[in-house]
C-alpha cells in the first residue's frame, strides 16, 4: 500500500528557497534571505544584516556576531564592533540552561558547529534565529522599532518534551559606550535599579554623550546581574562557554570592573507550551523615558506589535514601486534588497561590517538619497538641507563630518560640493517641488586651509550668515576653478579621493570632472531662468559651451577620454600611459552627460568595453592597467596592490555609472551585461561562486578583486554607494521608469531577449500598473502608449492621484 510522503517541517519550509548555492537562499518571495548553518557548513564571511531606524540600530551576522550603536555608530556604539570575518566574535549573547540538567543552549550558533542545525532570516527591519536542541524550539527575533532607541530580543520557546521544562535564561552585553573599549573600560559604571528592575550603564568620562544611560532589561523578573565581566565569562570561559550562563549571579556592580551587563530570569514551561521572553537594549538621558520602554515592552505582545509597524514601514517603503521581469535576480534586488541596503546602511547607519564610518559623506549620502526620489523624495529633500547647513562661507564643504558635534574636515576635493547642484536640480525635475530653492539654511565656518594644507579636521561655528539653497548651489558652481586647458582643476581628488596627489599644487585638471560639471550647468539653467536669474543662467550656458570645447579639443585620445593632467601637464587615462590607459568614468560620464559627440561617446564606450569589462570573470574595472611600477604618483590609489579596489579591480559604483552609459546610448545587449555582471546573485549561483566571491549574495559590494588568487572575490559589502546607483541604473535606465514632476516617463533599453515585464507604481493613492510588451529586434522607440485604453503620443503619461487604478500598455 503506497503512503503518501509527508514532508518535514524544514523540507516545507525550505521549498520556497530561491537560489539556493549551498549556504543559503532567497525566500518568503525575496523578502527575506535564509542561511542554513549545519556542522562545518557556514557562509565563507559573515553575512550579516544591518538593522536601523534614524538614530539607532545594530548588525548581526549569521553567528550572532555584530554590534549596537546609537546616535553615531562610530562615536557611540554601545557594544563592541569588530571586523575580524575569522572569529566574528559577538559582544551580546542569550543563554538558555535547563536548570534540571544543567545544559546550555543559546538560539544562534557563535560560531559553535556542534549543536545541530541553526537557520537564520535575514529580513527588512529584522533578523530571526531559528533552532532546536534538547526537545526545546527556539525561534529568536532581534529588531529596533521604528521610532526608540531600543533593540529586542524576542525569544519564543516551546516544549517539545512530556516534562515542564524549568529555565535559566541570561542576556549578555559586552560595553564600549563610545568608540573604542580599551579606551572606555576603565571608565564604565554599572548600577542596578531595583525597582524598576533595569540594569545601567554609564561612561563617566566622555565629551559628547555624557547624559546618556545605556540599559538591560526583561518582560521577565530579574532574579540576578552582574556588571562583572570576569564574573561571568569565568576563568577561562569565552562568550562560547561563560561560567554565567551555568550559575546564579552574584548581583555585583559598580565601578573598577572589567564592566558587561549580563541579567537573569526563570520560568517554567508545561509541555508542548510555547513562551515568549522579551529582553531589551536601549540608551537614552531620561529616566523616564526608559521606565515608559522598560513598562511598555512588559507584554511580549507589545514587541508583536512593534515588529508587524517595523514590516509595515518597509513593505510600504519598498513597496511603492515593484517590478515583474522574466529575470528574478532583477526583482529580487529592485524590489526590496538594494533599497533597503541604502536606506537601512547607508543613509541611516553608515556602518558596515568593513567599515564602521559614523560621518555622513558630502557627496555619499546626496548620491544614496538620490535612489530615492520615486519611493519618498523626502530622503532627498532633506539630504539638500543637511548638505547646505555643511558648506562653508567660502563655497567649499565638509568632505565629511560626524553628526551631533559636527567634526570633519576641509579638503581640496573638488567633486564633493557639486553633488548639491546636481541633485538639487534632480529633486526639482523629479518631484516639481521649487520650494525647496527658498529654504534658508546658515552656513559654516572655520580656518581656512593654508598653502601647505591638503586637509584640517576641526569642529566648525555655525556663521551667522544664512542663504536660501539657490544661493548655497550658485555658491558651489562659482567655487570650481579651470586650469590651462580650460578644465576643471583636480584638487585633492575628485571622486576618486584615491588619485590625491594628481592636481596637488593647483594646477593638474580633471576631464571626469569636466563631464560632470558640464551636467551640472545643463542641469541648473533651467532653475536660473525660473528665479528670474536670466544674466546668471546665460553666464553659466558660455562657461558650459567653452567647457565642453576644450574638453573635445584637449580631451580626446584617439579612441576614448583622457582621466586628468597631472600638475605638471602630463596626461593620464591616455594611450601613451604604460599604466591606467583608460579609465571608466571618464568614458562613462561623456555619454551620461549627453556633452560627447556621437561618434566619440561610442568609440568611447566600445574602448571600455573592449579594455574594462571582463566578461568571463564577471568584472567591470575601474580602470586598467592598475599602477604599480609608474614614476609619476597619482596618489595612495598606488599603495594598494594592483587589481585591488581602486587600483584596477571593480569599483562597483563606476561600474553601475558604466552600465547606465551602455542603456542611455541604448546599447541594450551591453547594457544587460553590465548590469547582469553587477547583480550578486548572478555570481553566487553555486557553491565554487559563493567559495570565490565570499560576500552576501543579498547586497552589493563596493567592490571585487581582479588580483589573483583573488580574482572575483568581493571587497567590503553593505557600505556602499553602489547599491543606490545600481537600483536608479535597473529602474531608471535599463527597465526605463523615471518621473519628471506628474509625469511618466517610460523609455526602456532591454534588448528583445529579456522579454516583456510590469511595474506596479504607487503613487499617492492611485496604482499605475504598467506592461512593457515585448518587440521584435532592432531599435526600441516608445513613441506611443496606452493609458486605460486611451492611446498617447510619445513615451509620457500624466500621473493622477485619484485613487484609481490606471493601466498603460506600451
Amino acid at each position: 500500500m503506497d503512503t503518501a510522503y509527508a514532508p518535514t517541517t524544514q523540507e516545507k519550509e525550505t521549498e520556497d528557497y530561491e537560489f539556493f548555492n549551498g549556504f543559503g537562499a532567497f525566500t518568503c518571495e525575496g523578502r527575506e534571505y535564509e542561511i542554513l548553518l549545519e556542522g562545518d557548513n557556514r557562509p565563507p564571511a559573515p553575512w550579516i544584516n544591518v538593522v536601523s531606524n534614524k538614530s539607532f540600530g545594530f548588525q548581526i551576522s549569521e553567528s550572532g556576531g555584530g554590534f549596537t550603536w546609537s546616535t553615531n555608530s562610530r562615536e557611540n556604539k554601545l557594544t563592541p564592533w569588530s571586523n575580524d570575518p575569522v572569529s566574528d566574535s559577538a559582544s551580546e549573547a542569550i543563554y538558555i540552561m535547563d536548570e534540571i540538567t544543567g545544559e546550555v543552549m543559546t538560539p544562534m550558533s557563535l560560531g559553535r558547529s556542534d549543536r545541530g542545525i541553526y537557520r537564520v532570516r535575514h529580513g527588512f527591519g529584522y533578523s530571526r534565529f531559528l533552532h532546536e536542541e534538547a526537545l526545546i524550539d527556539q525561534e529568536l527575533t532581534v529588531f529596533t522599532p521604528l521610532d526608540e532607541s531600543l533593540k529586542l530580543w524576542s525569544l519564543k520557546l516551546t516544549n517539545r518534551s512530556d516534562k515542564v521544562k524549568y529555565l535559566s535564561l541570561t542576556y549578555y552585553v559586552e560595553w564600549v559606550i563610545g568608540t573604542q573599549r580599551e579606551h572606555t573600560n576603565p571608565y564604565i559604571l554599572t548600577t542596578y535599579d531595583n525597582e524598576h528592575e533595569c540594569l545601567y550603564a554609564k561612561n563617566i568620562y566622555t565629551m559628547n554623550f555624557q547624559n546618556n544611560y545605556s540599559y538591560l532589561f526583561s518582560s521577565e523578573t530579574i532574579a540576578g546581574y552582574t556588571g562583572d565581566r570576569q564574573e561571568f565569562l569565568g576563568r577561562r570561559g569565552s562568550i562560547r562557554e561563560p561560567r554565567g550562563a551555568e550559575v546564579k549571579l552574584s548581583c555585583n556592580t559598580g565601578v573598577c570592573y572589567d564592566p558587561c551587563g549580563a541579567i537573569q530570569v526563570s520560568i517554567a514551561i508545561q509541555p508542548q507550551e510555547s513562551k515568549t521572553v522579551l529582553f531589551g537594549l536601549g540608551q537614552s538621558s531620561s529616566f523616564g523615558e526608559i521606565y515608559k520602554m522598560k513598562d511598555k515592552y512588559r507584554e511580549a505582545a507589545a514587541a508583536d506589535k512593534e515588529l508587524d509597524r517595523v514590516r509595515a514601514y518597509w513593505d510600504g517603503l519598498l513597496g511603492t514601486v515593484q517590478v515583474k521581469t522574466k529575470d528574478r535576480t532583477v526583482d529580487i534586488l529592485v524590489n526590496g534588497w538594494l533599497l533597503y541596503q541604502t536606506v537601512s546602511c547607508r543613509i541611516q547607519a553608515r556602518a558596515g561590517f568593513y567599515q564602521c564610518g559614523g560621518a555622513y559623506g558630502y557627496r555619499d549620502q546626496l548620491q544614496d538619497a538620490l535612489s530615492l526620489l520615486f519611493t519618498d523624495s523626502s530622503f532627498l529633500r532633506r539630504q539638500i538641507l543637511i548638505a547646505c547647513s555643511r558648506q562653508f562661507e567660502e563655497g567649499d564643504v565638509q568632505h565629511w563630518w560626524h553628526p551631533p558635534m559636527g567634526t570633519g574636515v576641509r579638503t581640496r576635493i573638488t567633486d564633493d560640493l557639486l553633488w548639491l547642484p546636481y541633485c538639487t536640480a534632480a529633486y526639482i525635475r523629479s518631484t516639481g517641488d521649487a520650494t525647496i530653492l527658498k529654504e534658508t539654511v546658515p552656513y559654516i565656518k572655520g580656518p581656512m586651509l593654508k598653502e601647505e594644507q591638503q586637509e584640517a579636521m576641526f569642529i566648525p561655528e555655525i556663521s551667522q550668515c544664512s542663504d536660501n539653497v539657490y544661493n548655497h548651489c550658485k555658491k558651489a558652481i562659482d567655487r570650481t576653478c579651470f586650469g590651462e586647458h580650460g578644465l576643471p582643476l583636480m584638487g585633492g581628488g575628485d571622486w576618486n579621493d584615491g588619485m590625491n596627489e594628481v592636481g596637488m599644487l593647483g594646477k593638474g585638471e580633471s576631464v571626469w570632472l569636466a563631464w560632470f560639471l558640464y551636467t551640472v550647468l545643463g542641469d541648473f539653467i533651467p532653475l536660473c531662468n525660473q528665479e528670474d536669474d536670466g544674466a546668471y543662467g546665460r553666464e553659466l550656458e558660455e562657461k558650459r559651451e567653452a567647457l565642453l570645447q576644450n574638453i573635445e579639443e584637449h580631451a580626446w585620445d584617439g579612441e576614448w577620454y583622457l582621466r586628468a593632467f597631472y600638475d605638471d601637464g602630463t596626461k593620464l587615462g591616455s594611450n601613451e600611459n604604460d599604466e591606467c590607459r583608460i579609465d571608466s568614468i571618464s568614458q562613462s560620464w561623456s555619454v551620461i552627460s549627453k556633452g560627447a559627440k556621437e561618434e566619440r561617446a561610442k568609440t568611447a564606450m566600445q574602448s571600455a568595453w573592449r579594455y574594462l569589462v571582463k566578461e568571463e570573470e564577471a568584472l567591470s574595472l575601474l580602470l586598467a592597467p592598475p599602477f604599480n611600477k609608474t614614476n609619476k604618483n597619482p596618489g595612495y590609489i598606488k599603495n594598494y596592490i594592483p587589481g585591488i579596489r581602486e587600483n584596477g579591480g571593480q569599483y562597483t559604483h563606476a561600474a553601475a555609472w558604466l552600465a547606465i552609459a551602455a542603456s542611455m546610448q541604448q546599447d541594450y545587449q551591453m547594457a544587460q551585461t553590465l548590469f547582469t555582471i553587477l547583480n550578486p546573485i548572478h555570481v553566487t549561483q553555486d557553491r565554487k561562486d559563493v567559495l570565490r566571491y565570499e560576500k552576501e549574495p543579498y547586497v552589493m559590494t563596493a567592490d571585487i578583486s581582479l588580483s589573483p588568487p583573488y580574482t572575483g572575490r568581493g571587497g567590503w559589502s553593505w557600505y556602499t554607494g553602489s547599491a543606490g546607483w545600481m537600483y536608479q541604473g535597473l529602474l531608471s535606465w535599463f527597465l526605463g521608469i523615471r518621473k519628471e514632476g506628474n509625469e511618466l516617463i517610460i523609455d526602456p533599453a532591454t534588448p528583445a531577449s529579456f522579454g516583456e515585464f510590469s511595474i506596479e507604481y504607487k503613487y499617492g493613492g492611485s496604482l499605475y500598473e504598467i506592461s512593457v510588451e515585448s518587440r521584435s529586434k532592432g531599435r526600441l522607440t516608445t513613441e506611443a502608449v496606452t493609458v486605460d485604453d486611451r492611446l498617447i503620443q510619445g513615451n509620457r503619461v500624466l500621473l493622477e492621484d485619484d485613487g484609481k487604478i490606471h493601466r498603460i500598455i506600451v
